[in-house]
């Protein structure tokens, strides 16, 4: 599902994906560790045949709300004002294949055959994403994160009690997914500089109008 800004410019990309499909991303996916990313060739491949995937780890952020603004600079991302705040973490992320290495990707499938090749990329310190964790007085606690990468794939269990809708929130199309384990909202937002940020809200046992409550009062 591409997403797209108020003018109809492309800003972002949220794939869904069920626990249970088999196909070769999804497999890889699944496998990544925590601190893991791996870039993928698929020789096959109708459309992106050079993909990387990652699995960012969250670590603990010690220097407070207002050091890392400074850091995330020039981001410009809401926080939630409703909430205590708990705990902070970031992520951090990986450098990009370089074209000589994605050429040595291609050369190996056509030379040994093998439809797949894999990669391991390698961990930076460029900062990519915050996760806070939040208290409330009546509404248990909650997850709010921020990522400046805006392509993701969301894996979801496939069952019946798992329900996606498509809505809207600020004035941005939205995504809420709700089943038996948790419920998430994710949007993407531009900030007042045009950077284009994802964020996500998600919690066990905080309702959906909640949810949207600490959304739309964002600042």
């Amino acid at each position: 599902m591409e997403i797209r800004n108020k003018k109809g410019d492309m800003i972002g990309k949220i794939q869904f994906q069920s626990l249970q499909d088999e196909n070769i991303i999804n497999k890889i996916i699944r496998g990544l560790n925590p601190g893991e990313g791996k870039a993928i060739y698929i020789a096959d491949a109708v459309d992106n045949k050079f993909t990387q995937q990652t699995n960012y780890v969250a670590r603990d952020w010690g220097e407070g709300l207002e050091s890392l603004k400074e850091k995330i600079t020039p981001w410009q991302p809401r926080f939630p004002i409703y909430s205590e705040m708990h705990k902070i973490q970031v992520y951090y992320g990986f450098d990009n294949l370089l074209p000589h290495e994605i050429d040595g990707m291609i050369e190996e499938s056509e030379r040994t055959g093998s439809n797949v090749v894999v990669r391991d990329l390698r961990p930076n310190n460029t900062l990519v994403g915050v996760n806070i964790s939040y208290q409330t007085s009546d509404c248990g606690t909650y997850a709010f994160r921020i990522f400046g990468t805006t392509k993701s794939r969301i894996q979801v269990p496939n069952s019946k009690q798992s329900k996606i809708e498509q809505l809207n929130v600020r004035g941005n199309e939205a995504f809420y997914i709700s089943n038996i384990e948790y419920n998430q909202l994710i949007w993407i937002e531009e900030d007042v500089n045009g950077k284009a940020l994802q964020y996500e809200i998600m919690g066990r046992d905080i309702s959906q109008e909640f949810i949207f409550t600490i959304a739309e009062s964002m600042i």
